[in-house]
């Protein structure tokens, strides 16, 4: 309301002083045209009231030309700015809007005749900068909903592996598998198939994620015990069978905070690799040392090895699956490094807090 009372006060100023201009004109108009009359021969000068109404005609045209121009101008420049906003682009659409760097310390930073509008114009920018917002956020959600899609397709191929290697097992010929190993090949299968539905809940949650953060689920459990069976896990995938596997840990227990599901994911992903992107025979350790208050993970291999750069700046639809697994890591308020093995091949350095 203030805002209104301030802006009417400046358009009845403005009417004002376009009023009195129109006045003084006609006046000295009126008086150079009665000292010329006086001065000069007048027998053939027009009579003073012809003059008066072709001056008042003339005149009145010109300041309502004026006038409605300098209360239009900045209409159609509100106009052109909403245009921009309807078409995304968020910005005001011209640059003589204010006032140069150096007078913007006067009371009004507006140019004549924008500053008769100068709330307006201020609401404008609030308005401008708070869609732009808004839009830089939907932007963001939805990067990072489609790096979760995409995360959540990629762990979909892991559980897939082990159900067809198994069923590829159980249909060979040439083996002659006993009872017990059925139903051991069978019970894996079935884990397999709750893995891959839950992935598949996860990827359903994942498309009403209103602010596009990871869900994450902490509880505290033995991580140690977790890792271990995750390494056995992956140890007895099918793929694994000329690949060697270590675990090594300082610690027989830790217990910390942590989501079992999307730090498995994160593991799983990098043991993964290291068993499709090495050649038979490749040796992949797993080592964890707790220091102060952090838990370290390292996982290496000594196969081909791959560049650092290019493995933390790969796009996540790419097979490795490297960003997303990082970002796994970051929700746990965790660090990921990839550095070269000691025996060329890759070294995975992770850093979880113990307490959060």
């Amino acid at each position: 309301m203030n805002s209104l009372v301030k802006m009417s006060f400046r358009f009845i100023k403005v009417t004002l002083c376009f009023a009195l201009v129109y006045v003084l004109c006609f006046l000295i108009c009126t008086i150079i045209y009665i000292f010329i009359k006086s001065t000069f021969d007048t027998s053939h000068n027009m009579n003073i009231d012809f003059f008066w109404i072709g001056l008042g005609i003339v005149q009145s045209v010109v300041f309502i030309v004026a006038y409605g121009w300098y209360i239009g101008k900045p209409l159609v420049y509100v106009i052109k700015w909403i245009g921009n906003i309807a078409t995304g682009e968020f910005q005001a659409p011209l640059s003589e809007l204010e006032l140069p760097e150096r007078k913007k310390s006067q009371r009004n930073s507006y140019k004549p005749p924008y500053q008769l509008y100068k709330e307006v114009f201020e609401q404008m920018n609030i308005l401008s900068a708070q869609l732009r917002s808004n839009e830089e956020e939907r932007m963001e959600i939805e990067k990072r909903k489609q790096q979760w899609v995409a995360g959540v397709s990629h762990d979909l191929k892991t559980p897939l592996s082990y159900i067809e290697g198994y069923a590829a097992m159980l249909t060979a010929q040439e083996y002659d598998w006993s009872e017990e190993e059925r139903r051991s090949f069978s019970m894996i299968i079935s884990e397999k198939v709750t893995e891959m539905k839950q992935l598949i809940q996860d990827l359903n949650a994942s498309m009403q994620l209103k602010e596009g953060a990871l869900p994450i689920q902490l509880k505290k459990e033995d991580i140690v015990e977790f890792l271990r069976n995750t390494v056995l896990d992956i140890a007895n995938h099918p793929s694994a069978e000329q690949y060697e596997f270590s675990f090594m840990s300082l610690e027989s227990v830790c217990t910390m905070p942590f989501d079992s599901k999307l730090l498995g994911r994160a593991l799983k992903n990098f043991l993964m690799n290291a068993i499709i992107h090495n050649p038979p025979g490749t040796h992949i350790s797993m080592e964890i040392n707790k220091e102060s208050d952090k838990l370290h993970i390292s996982i290496e291999d000594d196969g081909i090895g791959m560049n650092p750069t290019e493995c933390i700046q790969m796009s996540p639809s790419k097979e490795h699956g490297i960003p997303i697994a990082k970002s796994f890591i970051e929700a746990h308020n965790g660090t990921l490094h990839i550095l070269p093995g000691s025996k060329k091949g890759t070294s995975m350095e992770i850093t979880l807090p113990l307490n959060r």
